[in-house]
Parts: C-alpha cells; structure tokens; sequence
C-alpha cells in the first residue's frame, strides 16, 4: 500500500454522527473518573471510513477531556489544525492495531524506567507521550462473503497515569459500557427516529503506512470486543421529514 501519512486536510463529519458518540464518551469520561483524576485523560472515536475506494480510519469528533472538549490542536509551527475528520492510514497506531479486530492496550509493566526504556526504543521522547493507551474496536456482523470481522468503530483513550489501561478489570467494566452502547444502535436500527438516518459506508482496501504501534503495546485476551447485530457502518444524518 502507499505510505499516506496521515492525511491533514479532515474528511467531513455529519452533526448527527459526532452527537451520536459525544454522550457515550461523556459516560466513559464519568466512570474513568469516579475513583481518581488520571492526569491527561482523553477520549474519542474513530470510525472506518473510505474514500476512492481506499479505507481509512476517521476522527469522529472532538477529544472528550478535562472540562470540554478539544477541537483543534496546534501543530509544531502553532497553526491549529481541526481534529474531527482527520484520517489515518488503517494500520496507524494502536486504533491500527484494533481495525484488526481485538482490543489493545498499553501492557502492565513494573516500573516507570522500565516504560520509558521501551519508548525510547521505539525512538520516541518519554517526555513528550503518555503512559498509558487503550483501543476498544466495535465489530460488524461477520461479512457474508468471508466471514471475516469488520471494524465499524474504535474508542481510543490515552492519559498519564502509569498502568491505568493495564487493570484488567476497568477494561472490562468499558467493554461492557460499549456492548450497551451496540444495543442501543442496533435498536435504533430497527426502530430509527423519524428524520435520522445511518446512510451505508463502502467498503474499500484498507491503506498502510509505517506509524505502527509501539511495542510496550499489546492485545487483551479473554475479554471479547463489543459487536453490533444490524450495524456495518456508522454514519447518521437527519433525515427530512
């Protein structure tokens, strides 16, 4: 596949689709919060995506952090560059790592230097990333054709809290949260709103790149990702009466 980066110039969002996730992500941010604060907690949604034939993964809306949400972000020249649409190549990280169908996390590991070591081998900058990733996928019907799994959503979480990701049982609680989340929309599915829509997303070839997931990375065993029944694609737009 062609090394793409990733792509600075966002893909549109509907409304509809980004409200759809921002309630849902303001229930994640309740409960990572109920005991503690970990410092630099983020949240968002991706969603798989594709344009001309070629898929991607997709910034669904803003990252859900601190007291609102961040929309854009300064680059290293300090120009603000929106978040929502951003597109990455489908192997991009550890959402990459996820569009292959399990859900990944930052391993548990017994001290800090021993984090930071990993980092630096990987040729990154411990002062400049977090401790602690988690990528949740939310899988499709298996396809007809294959039977393979698809991947129609990605919650991505980060933040500065050593081992945060790596307790078992609080990805475990989420995990739950986001099979509630697939039973509501594959309700709605079946019994959607009047003037609301979840219009069909092709299919395409998923594009590749070199920004792979760091090695202090790792997928979580024995706990299932979430699935939806009915959806094979997530894209709502209000619909006129």
């Amino acid at each position: 596949m062609k090394d793409k980066k990733y792509l600075d110039n966002p893909e549109p969002v509907p409304p509809a689709t980004q409200l759809a996730v921002l309630p849902f992500l303001a229930a994640v941010d309740g409960f990572l919060r109920e005991s503690r604060n970990p410092p630099g907690l983020r949240l968002t949604v991706h969603r798989t995506f594709t344009r001309n034939g070629e898929t991607y993964l997709q910034q669904v809306c803003a990252y859900l952090q601190d007291r609102r949400g961040q929309w854009k972000q300064q680059d290293k020249d300090g120009v603000l560059k929106v978040l929502v649409g951003r597109t990455f190549e489908a192997n991009f990280g550890i959402i990459g790592k996820a569009f292959d169908g399990k859900i990944w996390r930052t391993k548990r590991l017994a001290t800090v230097a021993a984090l930071e070591k990993s980092l630096r081998d990987d040729g990154q900058d411990p002062k400049k990333v977090v401790k602690s990733w988690l990528a949740i996928p939310f899988l499709g019907p298996p396809d007809v054709a294959d039977g393979k799994d698809k991947v129609v959503l990605i919650l991505f979480a980060d933040c500065d809290e050593f081992n945060f990701f790596a307790d078992d049982e609080r990805v475990r609680h989420l995990v739950a949260m986001c099979d509630g989340f697939c039973r509501l929309f594959d309700w709605l599915q079946d019994e959607p709103f009047e003037n609301l829509r979840n219009h069909p997303l092709e299919e395409g070839t998923p594009v590749t790149g070199d920004r792979v997931a760091f090695n202090v990375q790792e997928p979580l065993t024995g706990v299932a990702p979430p699935r939806f029944r009915a959806i094979r694609s997530f894209n709502y737009e209000a619909a006129s009466p």
